[in-house]
Parts: structure tokens; C-alpha cells; sequence
């Protein structure tokens, strides 16, 4: 599946500290999202804008798109090795593992190429593919055979409109082929069906289906709407099987589901502006929000798609309860809801697959600005980017841990600066909080214990850039801003720090070898 989210500028104007967390916008690329019913703002979908490092395995990849090499890091032992990339190693993507070898993927923004990286019994081989479009993201399709490099426009500072970015690459990383596609005016997303036949790119003309196999083509594309003039697109959703697309437009008071074989459409009709859409992590569900009406409704799929009355309709907003957006778990069907549009401290929990679902909320101490749930939901991290309403706080940000399994009351922490990263253990034992950016110091790592509720504060040497967790290590780690690189791993289990700095500097560099 695909979930599509975008944030604004000026996160943390309530503790009178810029935003660290830059201006990404919704889907579509053309500012946020309507401010639905009571003149209220758009809902942030901030938790996209907290990304880590690449982590493969045991260890962690860094480019350094000036020196044309790439770091790996290995997170057990701390040794470091580096191997030449292309010209301009900078957009990293994980693969998954093949023959016992940790993969990941680079895009050479200056020779118009990817390299790929495979690490194994300590050996770094790499290959090159051609990558004609260019690009600043990638999409690895789940079997880590296709890989498609292309270009996010809301990325990019001051784009002329009449760059419309339409070329993307298509690898195929078992035959070592590209195969350069155009698809509609300025793709926002890809995804893929889950058995790889098929990959899907949401741009601000459609979907373009893309057939895979062993000649990649563009199959057909499907209108966003039947306006001539288009609408902005703010969520998409794609089914696991890549039979629906379930969409939410600027100010639609429906969600359009299409079925991807046939094209055909439908309009599920909610009563009021539709500000988020997500989908289960089963792919039976969607979760759509109406927040002027204080409604949550479960659409069944693929029921939906024949008789827009398959639904499970909720009130769960209500009063200063305002409800706006959803969260869901990577692993579990509970959603997570909220609003940052408002300064609402109340954090809703509901099962989405239940017959006769019960919403239960939860007071916190400050208003919710993002939620990050664990993979089975029994816990997640709520970051806060304003103070509590009618009181001053001498703190930039905060955060609550909340152990959602046992119902036991959330634990706040003010921070001395913005939350710039977040990573939570796919198991949920642990989750990493990187705070502090150029800008606004002190900096540090908030190492957090989730079912015990308890936060290690741990100083950092330079402004954290990215953060992210490595089950198999056993370790977190904070990567920084610093000109020869420097990434601080802390031991999940002990705290104990350890900052390796200069990787192009290191003793103990070994250099990789091509193939």
C-alpha cells in the first residue's frame, strides 16, 4: 500500500522556537490541505517527515555525495569500511537481503546512475545501472527485484512550473536493465501489488499502471476525477493486491475509490470534508475522517468499491475532542486518532476490525502534534509541538510515552529543543527521539524504554540529522551534521554511547571492491 502525508512550516510556534521539520506538502505538491468544516487548519500528517538513515541488517549505510563513497557502518562491531559509488552518491534505498548478503541501493545524482551495494562475510561488492531520468526518491517493489528512481517536486526549492518531471526509471535488479517510463505531471508516489506484477505511480493527472515482467511498461492511466481541470489529490491509498485506489481530494466531502483493473469509480459520500485517509495494515480496511462532523468512518474493502454503504460509521469527536486525523499500526488493526489542528491533548484509540468498534481516549498533557505507534499498538510516542493551552512553558517541545495495552496514564517529558527524528523498534520495547537541529540546540538523543515508560537523556556532540533503530545490533543511532560524518550508536539495553566521527578519516577504513 501507499499513504501519501505532508506537514507545514512552523510546527513549534506555540514553545517559540522555529520548526526543525521543514515544508513538505500534502499530496499534490501545491500547499496543505483544506481547513474543513468550523475555519479551522489543515490536519499535519507530521510522522512522515521524521525519516532514518538507511539500516540494512546489522548495519547502517552513509553517503557522501562529495567524496563519491559510501560508508558502512557495522553497528556490532563499530568498524567502518568505504566503497566507491558513482558520481554524487546521495539518495540511499534499503533492498532486502539476497544470499545472505545486506543490499541497499544509491542514486548518483551527477553521473545519472544507481550503484549497487551488497555486503557480505565482511566483502563490499557494488554494481551500476543507468538511471537516464535522474531523480530524489526511490520505490523498492516487496521482492526487491524492481526499483524505481523518480522526482518529487515538493522536494525541490523554486521548480518551474513547466518542469513536470514525468520521466521515471524502472530497474530490474535480476536482469540489471533500465527502462526509462513517462507517466502524468509530477509523480507524488509509488507503489506496488504485493506479488510484484504491477507497480502504481500517483501523480497530479492520475495512476499510472505500470506492468513489470521483464519489459516494464506504462499499462494505462486512471483520472483522479472525471473534472477535466483535475482536482489536488491530498491521500492516496493502494490496495496490498493492487485491485482499489482509494482517494481523498481538496475539500471532497467522498472518498473515490477506482478499481485498478477496470477503471470503474465510486463515490462514498461521508457529509462533510474528508481531512485523512489511511488504510489497515490488512488492506480490508480504510479509515476516513471527517472532522467537522466528528466522525471516523471504516470503509470494508473490497466491499466498498460495489456499495459505497459498507461502512462502519463512528462518533468520536466531539466537543474539544476535534478528531482530524488517523495513525495506524504497522501490525495491528488499531488506529491511533487525533488533531494538530487544534489544541486537542486527547489521543483516541479504536480497532478497526471490530464488529461493533469502541473508541477509548486518553488525556495527555500538552496538545497531540504526531503519533508514532508501536508495530502491535500496545504502546506508541506522541511528539508535541505546542505547549498546554492557557499556560507558558519554559520547554521547546515534548513528548509522551503511552502504553496503550494496559491503559496506564502516559508519561510526559518536556525537551529543550524540536524533536527532529523519530524511530520506534518494530518490536516495541524501544524507541530512539533525535531533538535539536542547526538552529536551536541543546542536542540529544531520547533513548526511551516504552513498556517500562521510562527516557534516557543522552547529549549529542553536533545537530542530529536522522535517527533509527537496529533490531538485529541490539543498538539505536543518531546520525549528525558534520563534515566528515559522525553517527553516535547507543547500546538499547545498557545506554551506553559510543560517537564514531571522520569515516573518510578512520584507521580502520578497508576499502570495497567492484565486480
Amino acid at each position: 500500500m501507499v499513504a501519501l502525508w505532508g506537514c507545514s512550516s512552523g510546527l513549534a510556534e506555540d514553545f517559540g522556537v522555529p520548526s526543525s521539520m521543514g515544508d513538505v506538502p500534502k499530496q499534490g505538491g501545491e500547499g496543505s490541505a483544506g481547513a474543513g468544516g468550523g475555519g479551522l487548519p489543515a490536519e499535519e500528517e507530521l510522522e512522515s517527515n521524521f525519516l532514518s538513515p538507511v539500516a540494512t541488517g546489522k548495519f547502517v549505510w552513509v553517503a557522501n555525495p562529495s567524496s563519491g563513497r559510501v560508508a558502512f557502518l557495522d553497528a556490532v562491531s563499530l568498524s567502518v569500511q568505504l566503497v566507491e559509488a558513482g558520481n554524487g552518491p546521495t539518495h540511499l534505498a534499503p533492498l532486502p537481503p539476497k544470499d545472505g548478503a545486506d543490499r541497499t541501493l544509491v542514486l548518483n545524482v551527477l553521473s545519472l546512475d544507481a550503484t549497487v551495494l551488497s555486503a557480505k562475510d565482511g566483502v563490499l561488492t557494488t554494481r551500476t545501472l543507468g538511471v537516464p531520468s535522474g531523480g530524489n526518491r526511490w520505490a523498492i517493489d516487496p521482492s526487491g527485484r524492481y526499483a524505481v528512481a523518480w522526482t518529487d517536486a515538493s522536494k525541490l526549492k523554486g521548480a518551474d512550473p513547466l518542469d513536470g518531471f514525468q520521466d521515471l526509471t524502472v530497474l530490474d535488479l535480476e536482469k540489471d536493465t533500465s527502462t526509462v517510463l513517462s507517466v502524468g505531471y509530477r509523480p507524488v508516489a509509488v507503489a506496488f501489488a504485493q506479488d510484484s506484477s504491477r507497480a502504481f505511480v500517483v501523480t497530479q493527472d492520475g495512476i499510472a499502471a505500470i506492468g513489470l515482467g521483464d519489459a516494464p511498461a506504462v499499462q494505462k492511466n486512471f483520472p483522479l476525477t472525471s473534472d477535466p481541470q483535475g482536482a489536488t489529490t491530498r491521500d492516496v491509498v493502494v490496495t496490498p493486491d493492487g485491485a482499489l485506489a482509494l482517494l481523498r481530494l481538496e475539500g471532497a466531502t467522498a472518498v473515490t475509490v477506482i478499481k485498478l483493473n477496470s477503471g470503474a469509480r465510486i463515490e462514498v459520500e461521508l457529509g462533510g470534508e474528508v481531512t485523512d485517509l489511511d488504510l489497515a495494515s490488512s488492506g480490508a480496511v480504510a479509515v476516513a475522517v471527517v472532522r467537522e462532523l466528528g466522525k471516523v468512518a471504516l470503509l470494508r474493502l473490497p466491499d466498498v468499491a460495489d456499495d459505497p454503504e459498507a461502512r462502519t460509521e463512528l462518533t468520536v469527536g466531539s466537543g474539544e475532542n476535534v478528531v482530524g486525523s488517523a495513525a495506524l499500526a504497522a501490525q495491528s488493526p488499531v488506529a491511533f486518532l487525533y488533531s494538530n489542528a487544534t489544541s486537542n491533548p486527547l489521543l483516541t484509540t479504536v480497532d478497526v476490525s471490530a464488529t461493533a468498534p469502541e473508541p477509548r481516549s486518553v488525556l495527555l498533557r500538552a496538545p497531540v502534534g504526531a503519533v508514532f505507534p508501536t508495530a502491535d499498538a500496545t504502546g506508541a510516542v506522541v511528539v508535541h509541538t505546542k505547549g498546554p493551552q492557557g499556560s507558558s512553558t519554559s520547554y521547546k517541545a515534548a513528548l509522551s510515552v503511552v502504553k496503550v495495552a494496559d491503559a496506564l496514564p502516559p508519561k510526559i517529558v518536556g525537551l529543550e529543543a524540536p524533536v527532529s527524528a523519530v524511530s520506534v523498534d518494530p518490536s516495541g520495547e524501544h524507541a530512539l527521539v533525535a531533538v535539536g537541529d542547526e538552529k536551536t540546540g541543546p542536542w540529544s538523543m531520547e533513548l526511551i524504554r516504552i513498556k517500562a515508560q521510562q527516557v534516557k537523556k543522552i547529549a549529542l556532540l553536533s545537530p542530529p540529522i536522522a535517527a533509527g533503530i537496529i533490531p538485529e545490533a541490539g543498538r539505536g543511532y543518531v546520525a549528525q551534521k558534520h563534515p566528515e560524518g559522525r553517527i553516535t550508536f547507543v547500546d538499547l539495553e545498557t545506554s551506553e554511547a559510543r560517537t564514531l566521527t571522520g569515516f573518510e578519516l578512520a584507521a580502520q577504513v578497508v576499502y570495497g571492491r567492484k565486480k
